[in-house]
C-alpha cells in the first residue's frame, strides 16, 4: 500500500456568504474527514490555518485517493503527492547517479 500526502486549501469563492450555510458546509466537511479517519483511509489529518491543511492517506493507488477527496470539491482544492519511502527512493536516486557518473 502506498502513502499519499494531500495538501488542501479552501476555495473562498465556492463558500456561501451566509454564516449559517457556511457552518453547514464546514460541519459536512468535518464529518467527511472524521469518516475517512474512522475508516482508516486517512492516517493523519491536520490544519495549517483555518483554510488549509494536510492529510496522509494509505491507499492502493492515486486514483483511489482522488476519488476519496473529490467530494470536498469545490469547497477545497487538493494537491495529491505520492510518497516514496526513504530507502527505496535513495537507492533509485543513487543507482541513477552512479550510472550517470560511470559514463
Amino acid at each position: 500500500m502506498s502513502r499519499y500526502v494531500v495538501l488542501w486549501k479552501a476555495n473562498p469563492s465556492a463558500w456561501p456568504n451566509d454564516p449559517k450555510q457556511a457552518l453547514a458546509v464546514l460541519e459536512a466537511v468535518a464529518a467527511g474527514g472524521d469518516q475517512l479517519l474512522k475508516a482508516g483511509a486517512i492516517k493523519e489529518l491536520g490544519w495549517f490555518t483555518g483554510q488549509d491543511g494536510y492529510a496522509i492517506f494509505e491507499a492502493d493507488s492515486k486514483d483511489s485517493v482522488l476519488g476519496m477527496v473529490q467530494p470536498f470539491f469545490p469547497y477545497y482544492s487538493q494537491d495529491i503527492h505520492e510518497v516514496v519511502p526513504w530507502e527505496s527512493g535513495k537507492q533509485a536516486i543513487l543507482a541513477s547517479s552512479r550510472q550517470a557518473a560511470s559514463r
